[in-house]
């Protein structure tokens, strides 16, 4: 997108317009000057997108918007307040976005009209597809279809680099998979939404953050496994949001896994979704920089686990439930051995939540891309890195039921084989034989990478002898890959 202080970009003014055009059509006459000077900057937007494509897409996809397959950056914080707001509105009416079709001689009148139509699709039983029959033959219509092709950009210097190659992503069948996918794209637009209200001042509800953690916890207690994929998810570009909803997810499937029922995983899931809200209050430029911190600085960088108890005591919520939610973000850097920050005269052992936080935080940010470290470890580097810090700042126990939880080699890690196939992590069964893991190969068709068949690692061949032996890991953003994408 573009940069802060240059104009704001045709998408933008676009999506700014869809926001505004529907209301004030409701209080102005399409003569007034108001509704005239919006109803010029939305068709000067649109002929700016014309002149790049003949035809475009503004759709949403899992919590973001995207130009055709290009992922878009709000260019302000105002401009995250609007996207989420536009994509809540679209999830409301059954679409998830616009296609527009180039016009020439596109008018007042046919901007009018579309706006009136887009407000009375509010009133029909289905609005989306009575908005999609009314548009049919117009240069505007609603996309209502879910299947959406991604297009991937290997990072510089990454392995196989080259070009960007779309990476197919198939949603068109509603399951389970397609209700934890919402869930994730609801969880980062609260986060994001929660983020801004509260450095503008405004009041901010638990409400709307509790019933997504409400809906991942159903998913989870259903099908972990789809759980586990959604945590694959890296945003570099928003890896603060994306983080704490990862972080919300493996603490959740954590929690699980050692017995806590659904109310307690909820309070959990929470906690994790609120563990680094005082980020907000850390200068941004503290945040990405990619430099090694002065001491001043890092002294402040440490007051975020405080910072985020003082953010998650503002919320409205009942002072029992935020008495449950503030100890583990002020723990989750203090260690079982109490030696992190921030430091405090507590002597007493850290709370369960603040452990399975921590090792969450740990596991997330070490195979995540950031500021000052640009290329991600694998996950099986990240487990060894967490199993040195067992019995000093992450629990033991804890850490063995999560390794067992990821595996050895966790979900979405890439593998080469020694028959020359690639495979991708899809989960690995309680009764792997050696922690050999369930893969899909990767193969291409057609210029995409697509999910290929499934195989067990633990396949033996007719003289007793393992099918396919693993030479070597990839963290997949070597390859430009999300794992959430070939997986889900």
């Amino acid at each position: 997108m573009a940069a802060a202080d240059s104009v704001p970009s045709y998408a933008d003014l676009i999506l700014q317009s869809l926001m505004r055009l529907p209301q004030l059509v409701k209080i102005h006459q399409p003569n007034n000057k108001i509704f005239v000077d919006n109803l010029e900057i939305f068709r000067t937007a649109l002929r700016r997108g014309w002149e790049e494509f003949p035809e475009f897409t503004l759709r949403a996809h899992r919590g973001r918007i995207f130009l055709n397959s290009s992922k878009l950056n709000p260019s302000t914080p105002a401009m995250n307040v609007t996207l989420a707001k536009l994509m809540e509105n679209w999830e409301a009416l059954g679409f998830h976005g616009f296609r527009f079709l180039k016009k020439d001689d596109l008018g007042d009148a046919d901007v009018v009209a579309f706006v009136r139509k887009l407000n009375a699709c509010r009133n029909q039983g289905e609005p989306g597809t009575w908005l999609a029959g009314e548009l049919k033959d117009s240069w505007v219509q609603p996309v209502v279809d879910q299947d959406f092709k991604l297009a991937v950009t290997f990072a510089p210097g990454a392995a196989g680099s080259g070009g960007a190659r779309p990476l197919v992503w198939n949603a068109g069948t509603r399951t389970l998979a397609v209700k934890a996918r919402k869930s994730y794209s609801r969880a980062l637009a609260v986060v994001t939404n929660l983020e801004d209200k509260l450095l503008n001042g405004d009041a901010v509800s638990i409400a709307k953050s509790r019933r997504v953690v409400q809906d991942m916890v159903e998913s989870l207690f259903q099908e972990e496994r789809l759980l586990l994929n959604l945590s694959t998810i890296r945003d570099y570009d928003d890896y603060t949001c994306t983080h704490c909803v990862n972080v919300a997810i493996l603490a959740m499937c954590l929690g699980k896994r050692v017995g806590l029922g659904k109310i307690a995983v909820v309070t959990l899931g929470l906690t994790g979704l609120f563990h680094d809200l005082g980020k907000v209050d850390i200068p941004i430029e503290l945040i990405r920089k990619t430099a090694k911190f002065t001491r001043e600085e890092y002294e402040l960088v440490k007051n975020h686990s405080l910072f985020s108890v003082i953010r998650i005591l503002q919320i409205n919520a009942e002072h029992k439930l935020k008495s449950k939610l503030i100890l583990a973000p002020f723990e989750h850097h203090l260690g079982i051995d109490l030696a992190g920050y921030p430091i405090s005269d507590k002597h007493s052992p850290v709370s369960l939540f603040g452990r399975i936080v921590a090792i969450a935080d740990h596991y997330d940010a070490l195979t995540s891309s950031r500021s000052y470290r640009p290329v991600p470890m694998n996950p099986e580097q990240a487990l060894d890195i967490m199993t040195s810090l067992s019995g000093k700042a992450l629990d033991p126990l804890l850490l063995k039921v999560f390794i067992n939880m990821v595996g050895i080699y966790p979900i979405g890690t890439l593998l080469v084989t020694d028959t020359r196939e690639v495979a991708m992590v899809a989960e690995t069964p309680p009764d792997a034989v050696d922690a050999r893991p369930l893969a899909y190969l990767l193969e291409k068709s057609e210029g995409c990478i697509i999910k290929g068949e499934l195989v067990n690692l633990s396949d033996l061949d007719e003289a007793g002898n393992f099918k396919r032996n693993i030479l070597r890991c990839f963290h997949p953003s070597d390859f430009g890959l999300n794992p959430a994408d070939i997986l889900l």
